[in-house]
């Protein structure tokens, strides 16, 4: 068993630090990067938080969506990702989700449901706001 704080807590904790200490000292020229930096700390932090739930319910709204019928594959799921991602950018760009199409209300479910997951990871203030 892992010990307390996990790797969530840690992340945020450096944030803080880095956040509202660190960065006042630093000169201005270094700023930039240390937001940078803590930017990502930020994100790695909530992707960890959701842990692998987004990319398996992606995978299985893809598979729905394009009638895959890999479910069984021994591949990575990334890679099962992208391999999926990009053939529905294919039938996108084929016409195949266009307006008046059997995939049109899908595509637009799945491509808001991704976004959006995207958006809550890397800036889930942007949410709050549109809201």
């Amino acid at each position: 068993m892992r010990e307390d704080p996990n790797g969530a807590a840690l992340l945020q904790a450096a944030t803080t630090l880095l956040r509202e200490d660190i960065l006042k000292a630093l000169p201005d020229d270094k700023r930039h990067g240390a937001l940078m930096i803590a930017n990502a700390m930020s994100i790695a932090m909530r992707q960890l938080e959701y842990g692998e739930a987004p990319e398996q319910g992606e995978l299985q709204a893809l598979r729905a969506l394009l009638g895959s019928g890999d479910e069984a594959s021994e591949a990575p799921m990334r890679g099962l990702l992208v391999s999926l991602n990009r053939q529905l950018a294919q039938r996108i760009r084929g016409g195949d989700a266009d307006p008046g199409t059997a995939l049109h209300a899908a595509t637009l479910v799945q491509l808001r449901a991704a976004g959006r997951q995207r958006l809550l990871e890397s800036s889930p203030k942007t949410l709050k706001t549109k809201a």
